[in-house]
């Protein structure tokens, strides 16, 4: 099939898929004990059969950004999707080539932490509420799914572990308008001038230049103490972790009243204070007016806490 694509400026789009590939990494990291990088490999704007080209029958999940109404989405390839909804049942497999029974709950459950973790940096830094909504989680076998003439595609090169594949990202182009402040309406194509997202994003100066395949790893970041800034008042789950262990999903569901999980800590060891999955301080458990409280006993630096949650 030939398709037809307009290249875009993707030093203007640097930031933008910058935080796409950044905060994409970080989630997948957060969900799975596993090393996760992802990087952009191409930006580009295309037509639906362009948007659906390299990823026929394999998953397609369309999304709805709710307040505008525009299409965006995201492909995988079956195998690797099947994998990672294995993951998040507990249980290891290597995929499947078809969707399973269960499998689009939890690719719908990870696609939507995905688009949730792009709606921070987007609103805070753009001034406009987002929403996306999964619509469905299907095989990507008809382009009539999506009806918008030119689509925003992002191609994103993901590495899980040893296993190194592909994902693409991609939005009506109209959202781009939306974002930048500039009119746009659904069906009128894409504007003549695309917005510029490198000056709406306001990134510090980093003397390694993020672009090209090497942009969005993980680890790359966001620093700068007008991003913290950014950051600061954004609400993080803490949590005191007193062990773990990993279970087969046939044992957790025999489980009963009665039953002892053995963990992977002594009694004699630190309880430990995790943020984003990272361990920033140690202690004890104690009981404070009859709710369990942590008293702090050991505790890292704060320049080293910072780099824990940035990584």
């Amino acid at each position: 099939m030939k398709v037809m694509r307009k290249e875009l400026d993707k030093g203007k789009y640097a930031a933008f898929t910058g935080v796409i590939t950044d905060m994409f990494a970080s989630t997948f990291g957060s969900m799975f004990d596993k090393e996760i990088s992802i990087s952009l490999s191409d930006a580009y704007a295309g037509s639906a059969e362009e948007l659906m080209y390299g990823y026929e029958a394999q998953t397609a999940v369309p999304v709805t950004e709710e307040k505008s109404g525009f299409d965006a989405g995201l492909f995988f390839y079956t195998k690797d999707i099947t994998m990672l909804a294995a993951l998040m049942l507990m249980m290891d497999s290597e995929g499947t080539d078809e969707l399973g029974e269960d499998d689009p709950d939890a690719v719908k459950e990870l696609c939507q932490q995905l688009l949730a973790s792009v709606t921070v940096p987007i609103e805070e830094r753009l001034g406009k509420k987002v929403s996306f909504k999964v619509d469905d989680v299907l095989k990507n076998e008809n382009s009539a799914l999506f009806q918008s003439e030119s689509y925003f595609i992002a191609d994103m090169k993901f590495t899980i572990g040893e296993r190194k594949t592909a994902m693409r990202f991609f939005m009506d182009e109209d959202l781009l308008s939306l974002f930048s402040g500039k009119s746009g309406s659904s069906g009128s194509g894409a504007s003549d001038e695309e917005p510029d997202f490198a000056t709406a994003f306001t990134f510090p100066d980093d003397p390694d230049d993020r672009t090209g395949d090497s942009m969005g790893s993980i680890g790359g970041g966001i620093s700068g103490g007008q991003n913290m800034d950014m950051l600061l008042d954004i609400d993080v789950p803490v949590s005191v972790k007193m062990g773990s262990t990993r279970m087969f999903l046939k044992d957790i569901l025999t489980m009963g009243s009665g039953n002892i999980v053995e963990l992977d800590e002594s009694a004699d060891e630190s309880v430990e204070l995790v943020v984003n999955n990272k361990v920033i301080a140690r202690g004890e458990v104690v009981i404070v007016d009859g709710y369990f409280g942590f008293r702090i006993k050991e505790i890292v630096s704060r320049a080293e806490r910072l780099k824990k949650l940035k990584d």
